[in-house]
């Protein structure tokens, strides 16, 4: 429906025209009807209904009503207006930032407070109002003019978001309202626009945060390991804080800092003592009103020593004097009856690598096996290789064939497994099927179904790479993926996600990728035929810890709307109830023969 501003001068003319029409149509004179009737009956009739005034005024109210409804009809059709803007329509931009997360001195949030003065708001609209409420997280997708307990609803729904960059729909520019206002403590949205009335939730507040958290050896002492923490002090009031790393209950260090206004600086400690695996970084002060920055996540994937080790009954083999020269790895030599005499607790050993032995059970640690011909604790069939002379197809995708061509290998004699889920296969042949496959999981292994004495895999110029990609695989730290609250992108191969409590983390897929969304920050492990995959969220952005830098005043209370209208209807709704009424008195004046 369009609208007609009350200035305009269409709207004078169409109010003039419609007047003059109403007064024409009562001027003309219907036809006269010419019927016979005894003379009597008229002078009966006449003498009936004579009055003393005069009968002329009875046209005039007639006149006046049709006036008046007619006029009425015509407010209620084009919605009275000024300033060319609709009057029963008002867009609320509500600002949910990251910041508006901060705590006042009142102890409520800046986003519970700009609640609570949207509600008073929306309480002091006319009831037949109709509100677009709209957010800032893009929380609410699709927005919409609905009534008041349509946007109170919304109201509820809303939460405060994780994007350091606020954004308001395109379309909200050009929506034709009489008043906008926006509730912001005006720290990430930046600038209002001029036709926008500003409700300020800002109030300046301390804050500490962390913006950095790394590790890294010391140069020139690998054995050394250094954690780096940036702390910057948000507010403009020097702060004490108590920073503190932990791993485990045993490995904790803390350290007291203290800060000046909006100073920023970066600790080092030294975390020799921590082993590979998650690191919590915390930041504690009894001033701060601002929690989310107070806390990062990460991981420390240091490549430390292997050990190794080789059950073969060759003491002449090349695969232990190649495991022997190789950078981080130190191996031992066993024979098979020397390892079938240690129990497992006893096995002090990172990875185990056979070479031409039966195995017949389960290893407990990650294990390579060459030549493997049986095994019944595997759920993998076995068949022997019916050729004399193999060529085999490597999987390049898997990391244990990283950077390995293959092209040459050769395989005498052998078996080739049955693949099942859960299962990689690493080397396959066209004629025969899978003759090397990768087993994931908490303890990986790695089967070849052929030994070295049966191929020439230890004549390649690949099969140290192969060793070392092997041994990596089995015994590495995954990679880490450090990212920011929000949506994350993770690579397509990742099936299974988990939180670092075992929670399951929905996923979904386009575009090649897979991607999971959090709000809040953490440690996650995703898992895949490649391996695990860390993944790290924290909030390290020194915007995200910047929670006084707004140019609005201190928080002030919407008292300009008044108290709650609880009869409250916009001047549209009541024209159109006037107008009822009209037709009704109109009704009944004529069929009580007043205007007739």
């Amino acid at each position: 429906m369009t609208s007609v501003a009350v200035s305009s001068p269409l709207f004078f003319f169409l109010i003039s025209g419609l007047i003059v029409g109403v007064i024409l149509l009562y001027l003309l004179r219907p036809p006269v009807l010419n019927r016979l009737m005894p003379s009597n009956l008229i002078w009966r009739r006449v003498l009936r209904s004579s009055r003393v005034i005069n009968e002329r005024w009875r046209w005039w109210l007639s006149l006046l009503l049709s006036m008046l409804i007619a006029i009425c009809l015509l407010l209620a059709a084009f919605r009275p207006s000024t300033g060319g803007q609709v009057d029963d329509r008002s867009l609320i931009i509500f600002d949910n930032a990251p910041s508006m997360g901060a705590l006042t001195q009142d102890g409520m949030s800046r986003f519970n407070v700009a609640k609570d003065f949207v509600a008073r708001h929306l309480d002091s609209l006319s009831k037949d109002m109709q509100v677009m409420l709209v957010d800032t997280q893009r929380q609410v997708t699709t927005p919409s003019f609905g009534s008041i307990s349509q946007a109170l609803e919304i109201l509820e729904s809303l939460s405060v978001g994780s994007s350091l960059d606020p954004l308001v729909p395109a379309q909200v520019a050009t929506v034709d309202v009489s008043r906008k206002f926006i509730y912001t403590d005006g720290v990430m949205i930046g600038g209002v626009p001029e036709d926008f009335t500003a409700i300020s939730v800002f109030e300046p507040v301390p804050n500490v945060g962390i913006t950095r958290l790394s590790f890294a050896a010391v140069p020139g002492n690998t054995q050394k390991r250094q954690a780096f923490i940036e702390i910057v002090n948000g507010g403009g009031e020097s702060q004490v804080v108590d920073v503190a790393l932990t791993q485990t209950q045993s490995r904790s260090v803390t350290r007291q800092v203290e800060l000046v206004p909006y100073e920023k600086v970066t600790q080092i400690f030294d975390v020799t003592d921590f082993e590979s695996g998650p690191v919590k970084a915390s930041l504690l002060s009894n001033t701060d009103r601002f929690n989310a920055d107070d806390v990062a996540f990460g991981y420390i994937t240091a490549k430390r020593q292997v050990r190794v080790g080789f059950i073969s009954n060759n003491l002449d083999s090349k695969m232990f004097t190649l495991l022997g020269l190789m950078p981080r790895i130190a191996v031992t030599s066993l024979t098979y009856a020397e390892y079938q005499g240690l129990e497992a607790d006893e096995l002090q050993f990172d990875a185990l690598v056979f070479d031409e032995v039966a195995v017949d059970r389960k290893p407990v640690i990650p294990s390579m096996m060459f030549g493997l011909n049986s095994a019944k604790w595997s759920d993998i069939s076995y068949a022997p290789i019916r050729s004399s002379q193999v060529s085999v197809e490597k999987n390049s995708v898997h990391p244990v064939l990283g950077n390995i061509s293959m092209t040459d290998l050769l395989i005498e004699s052998g078996v080739t497994f049955e693949m099942v889920d859960g299962v990689d296969a690493l080397l396959t042949s066209e004629g025969e099927g899978v003759l090397a496959v990768a087993i994931p999981g908490a303890v990986k292994s790695i089967l070849l179904g052929f030994d070295l004495d049966k191929s020439n895999l230890a004549f390649l110029a690949d099969f140290p790479i192969l060793l070392s990609n092997s041994i990596k695989w089995l015994v590495d730290e995954p990679p880490v993926l450090n990212a920011n609250p929000g949506t994350i992108k993770l690579p397509r191969e990742i099936t299974k996600l988990y939180r670092i409590d075992g929670t399951d983390v929905p996923l979904w897929f386009a575009d090649g990728n897979a991607y999971f969304h959090t709000h809040e920050t953490g440690l996650f492990t995703g898992f895949s035929s490649n391996g695990p995959l860390r993944v790290s969220v924290s909030q390290l952005n020194r915007r995200f810890s910047d929670i006084n830098k707004s140019n609005l005043p201190v928080i002030e209370s919407p008292n300009k709307f008044g108290d709650p209208v609880l009869n409250g209807y916009s001047l549209s709704f009541l024209v159109g109830a006037l107008t009822l009424i009209l037709l009704m008195a109109d009704w009944c004046l004529y069929h009580r023969r007043i205007t007739q």
